[in-house]
C-alpha cells in the first residue's frame, strides 16, 4: 500500500491508498507546452513513429540559465517536516517546498511539484530508491562533490507491466519523468570519458599506458577496452576487456586484474595510428534500474535540463514480441522508454548540453533527441545497449519521411557494443543513425563493436530520413559489418571527410541506395574484410565523388573498391586522386548485376599497389557498362573499358583476350576516351584525429 506524504504541510496523510505511482498535481498539466511563444502543444496522444512531428519554429528561444540550487531547505531526515513520521517504502511522496536529501531513503513513488525541489546533499554519498515513478515538475538535483556519489535507483521494476508510448506519465512504466516546467540537474564530477592506449596491449598486461593523463579517474572505476584485432581474428568485434582501476599515476593506469585479450595499435597510413579506446564507465551520479528490471528517463519539460557526468544503467525495458527465433520468443523494445529520451520538445530544447554521460547495459536506444532541436551531446558513451544507440524515431514505412530533429551535435561521442535480438535479424543496426533535419554534425566520434546483420554499421544515413550532416574526423572499427552504411535517395549534397575505418567485418563504406550525391574526401579505409568501398548508388545530379582516399585492403579482401547492383541509371561516380593497395585480386572490380543498371564509373589519377594488370577487373557476368573511364596517376591517356576479353575467372588481371593499357588486361577491351578533368596528382589524406574525448566541466551557474 502506498501512503501519501505531502511535504510542506505539518501532517502526513496516512492510510490513503494511492492508486497512481506518479501523483498528478492539480496545479499543472502533465503534457508539456509547445515552443515558447507559439501557444501550441504537442499533439495529444502522439505515438512514436505514427506521423511527422510539428515543424521546428523559425525563432528558437534562448535556453533558460540553470537555477541556483537552494541547499538550505528542510532536511529529509527531519521527522517533524513529515508530521512526525518520515516516508518509507510504502509512501507516495509529494514535495511542494524545498527539501534536502541528507540520508538514504526508499519510497513507493515521488512527485516534486512545481513549487518544490529535492536537492541531494553535496557532501554525502546518498541513494534514493523508488518502487514507482519519480516525476519532476519542480527541481531535482544530484550534484555531489568529487568525493561522494549520488544514486537514484528503481529497484523493483516489472518490465512486463510497461505500456509505452504517449506524451504523459504512465503509472505502470516506472522511471524518471521530467514534465511541465520541471528542471533536472545531474551534475557529477568531470571524468575524461575515454582516451586511447599509447601502446599495444597484450593478454596478461596489468597496466595501461594511455595517450594522455585522464582527468578524474579513481580506483574502483570500471573501464572497457575496445577490440582492435583484424577481422580474420576470432571474436574480432566482441573481444572487449572489462577491467577495474587499482591506481592512476599520470597516464599509466594499473588494473586489479590482467587483460584477457590482445588490443594491438593499428597503423592505417595517412599519418594515423590508433590504439584501443579505453572507456571509463563510472560516474559519481547514477540513475539506474537493476539487471532484472530496467527503468527509463523521459523528458518532456519545457525547461532544458543539465545532464553531465552521469551514468545511466539498466534502462530501456523490453517486452515479449510476436516473433520467435529458433523456436523461442524474442523480446522487443518498449515504445518511448529509452535510456535518455528527449520527447517532442521542438525548440524548447535548444541550448541543452549533455556532457560526459554514459548509458550502459540498456535494453533499448541510448540517446534519443526525438523531434527536439539544438541539443549537443559531448563526450558521451553508449556501451552494451540494444537497438540503434544514437537515434530518434524513424518513419513508419519507406514512403513516409522521418520527422526532423535539427541542429543535433555529436562531439567526441562513442557507440560501443551495440546489439540486437536476435543478431541475425539486426538488419541495418547502427551506432549512430544520422537522421532527418538540418544543421546537425558528428565530429570526432567513434563507433566500435556494433553487431547486427546485413547493412549494419557504425554510422548510417537511413532510408527516407535525409538529414544534411557535417561529418568530420569520425572513426569506425571492429564492427561486425560496415563502418558507414548509406541507403539514401538524396535530394541534397553530402560530404564525408577525414573519416577512418579499420578492421570492420564488412565494408569501410557501403554506399547506396539508388541515386545520391556524396563527396567522400581525405579518408583512410584499412583492413576491412569485404573491402574499402561498395558502390550501389549512382549519382543523382552532379554524381558521387570519392577523392583523395587511401584504401589499403591489408590482405583482407579481394578488392579495394567494388561496384554492385545499380537499381537506377544515374550520373557518374568518380574515384580520383587516391591510392589503392593491399588487395588480393584487383584494385577496382566492376560487378554491376544483370538485373540492375550498368556501371557508370570514372577511375582517374589513382595509384595502385598491386602488380601490373591488377588495377581493374570487369566481371564477365556484368552487363556492358554505360561508361568506365580509366586514367592511372601520372599518365595523360584516358581509356574507356567495355565488355570483351577472354577468361571468366574472378581474379585480377582478367582473361586472355582484350586490349589493356601498357599490355595489361582487365578482362575488358579498351578504346581512347576523353576525361572530364585534366590530370591531377594523387592527394593522399593527412588525418588529424584526437586521442581523447573532449574536455568537459561542471555547471558553473548555481
Amino acid at each position: 500500500m502506498l501512503t501519501w506524504l505531502a511535504v510542506g504541510t505539518a501532517t502526513a496523510l496516512g492510510g490513503g491508498v494511492v492508486l497512481r505511482q506518479s501523483l498528478a498535481g492539480a496545479d499543472e498539466p502533465a503534457a508539456r507546452p509547445g515552443p515558447l511563444g507559439t501557444g501550441t502543444s504537442a499533439p495529444p496522444g502522439h505515438q512514436h513513429g505514427t506521423g511527422a512531428p510539428p515543424p521546428a519554429s523559425g525563432s528558437p528561444q534562448p535556453s533558460v540559465p540553470p537555477p541556483v540550487l537552494d541547499g538550505g531547505g528542510r532536511k529529509w531526515s527531519d521527522a517533524e517536516g513529515w508530521g512526525g513520521r518520515p516516508p518509507g517504502p510504502g509512501s507516495a511522496v509529494r514535495i511542494t517546498d524545498k527539501v534536502v536529501l541528507d540520508a538514504d531513503a526508499e519510497v513507493g513513488s515521488l512527485l516534486v511539484e512545481r513549487s518544490g525541489s529535492l536537492v541531494f546533499a553535496a557532501d554525502r554519498t546518498l541513494t534514493l530508491a523508488s518502487a514507482g515513478n519519480v516525476e519532476v515538475r519542480g527541481v531535482l538535483a544530484l550534484a555531489p562533490d568529487a568525493a561522494h556519489t549520488h544514486t537514484l535507483r528503481f529497484p523493483h521494476v516489472d518490465e512486463r507491466r510497461f505500456a509505452g508510448g504517449g506524451m504523459t506519465v504512465v503509472d505502470s512504466d516506472t522511471g524518471l519523468w521530467v514534465t511541465g516546467q520541471g528542471y533536472l540537474r545531474l551534475d557529477g564530477a568531470p571524468r575524461t570519458a575515454w582516451t586511447r592506449a599509447a601502446t599495444d596491449l597484450r593478454p596478461g598486461d596489468t597496466a595501461l599506458k594511455l595517450a594522455a593523463a585522464p582527468e578524474g579517474w579513481q580506483p574502483g572505476d570500471e573501464l572497457a577496452v575496445t577490440p582492435t584485432a583484424p577481422p580474420d581474428t576470432e571474436d574480432f568485434s566482441t573481444a572487449y576487456d572489462l577491467v577495474t582501476v587499482a591506481r592512476v599515476d599520470g597516464a599509466t593506469v594499473t588494473l586489479t586484474a590482467p587483460l584477457r585479450h590482445a588490443h594491438p595499435r593499428v597503423a592505417l597510413g595517412g599519418g594515423a595510428t590508433f590504439g584501443a579506446e579505453v572507456l571509463n564507465l563510472s560516474r559519481n551520479v547514477r540513475v539506474e534500474g537493476t539487471a532484472q528490471g530496467r527503468a527509463h528517463v523521459h523528458l518532456t519539460s519545457s525547461r532544458p535540463p543539465d545532464v553531465r557526468h552521469a551514468a545511466l544503467r539498466w534502462l530501456g525495458p523490453r517486452a515479449d514480441g510476436k516473433d520467435t527465433w529458433e523456436g523461442k520468443p524474442v523480446t522487443e523494445a518498449v515504445l518511448g522508454r529509452y535510456g535518455l529520451h528527449f520527447h517532442m520538445l521542438l525548440d524548447t530544447s535548444r541550448g541543452t548540453v549533455v556532457e560526459g554521460v554514459v548509458v550502459r547495459d540498456t535494453g533499448s536506444h541510448a540517446f534519443v533527441p526525438h523531434a527536439s532541436h539544438g541539443i549537443t551531446f559531448r563526450g558521451c558513451i553508449s556501451h552494451e545497449t540494444w537497438e540503434d544507440a544514437y537515434w530518434w524515431d524513424g518513419p513508419i514505412d519507406t514512403r513516409t519521411p522521418q520527422g526532423p530533429s535539427d541542429d543535433i551535435a555529436y562531439e567526441g561521442c562513442v557507440a560501443s557494443r551495440t546489439v540486437f535480438e536476435p543478431n541475425p535479424r539486426g538488419y541495418r543496426l547502427t551506432g549512430f543513425s544520422l537522421g532527418a533535419g538540418t544543421g546537425s554534425s558528428a565530429r570526432d566520434c567513434v563507433a566500435v563493436g556494433v553487431q547486427g546483420a546485413t547493412g549494419a554499421s557504425g554510422y548510417e544515413w537511413p532510408e527516407t530520413s535525409e538529414g544534411v550532416w557535417t561529418f568530420e574526423r569520425c572513426l569506425a572499427h571492429n564492427n561486425l559489418e560496415n563502418g558507414v552504411f548509406v541507403w539514401l535517395n538524396a535530394e541534397h549534397h553530402h560530404t564525408v571527410t577525414q573519416y577512418a575505418a579499420y578492421h570492420n567485418g564488412g565494408w569501410g563504406i557501403e554506399h547506396g541506395a539508388y541515386l545520391n550525391d556524396f563527396d567522400y574526401t581525405a579518408s583512410v579505409l584499412y583492413g576491412n574484410a569485404a573491402g574499402g568501398i561498395a558502390v550501389h548508388a549512382l549519382g543523382r545530379d552532379r554524381g558521387t565523388v570519392l577523392d583523395g582516399l587511401l584504401i589499403d585492403a591489408a590482405g583482407q579482401s579481394d578488392y579495394a573498391v567494388a561496384t554492385l547492383k545499380h537499381q537506377l541509371a544515374g550520373e557518374t561516380v568518380t574515384l580520383s586522386r587516391s591510392r589503392l593497395t593491399g588487395y588480393r585480386r584487383a584494385g577496382v572490380a566492376f560487378r554491376a548485376t544483370d538485373d540492375g543498371k550498368p556501371d557508370d564509373i570514372a577511375v582517374l589519377d589513382c595509384e595502385f599497389g598491386g602488380p601490373a594488370g591488377s588495377e581493374l577487373w570487369l566481371d564477365p557476368e556484368s552487363p556492358d557498362p554505360t561508361r568506365i573511364l580509366f586514367r592511372p596517376a601520372g599518365q595523360t591517356q584516358t581509356v574507356a573499358l567495355s565488355k570483351g576479353g577472354g577468361g571468366g575467372d574472378s581474379g585480377g588481371g582478367g582473361g586472355s583476350g582484350g586490349q589493356g593499357v601498357a599490355g595489361s588486361r582487365w578482362n575488358a577491351v579498351t578504346a581512347p576516351a576523353e576525361a572530364p578533368v585534366p590530370p591531377r596528382p594523387v592527394a593522399l589524406p593527412a588525418l588529424a584525429f584526437t586521442d581523447s574525448a573532449p574536455r568537459t566541466g561542471r555547471i558553473t551557474a548555481g
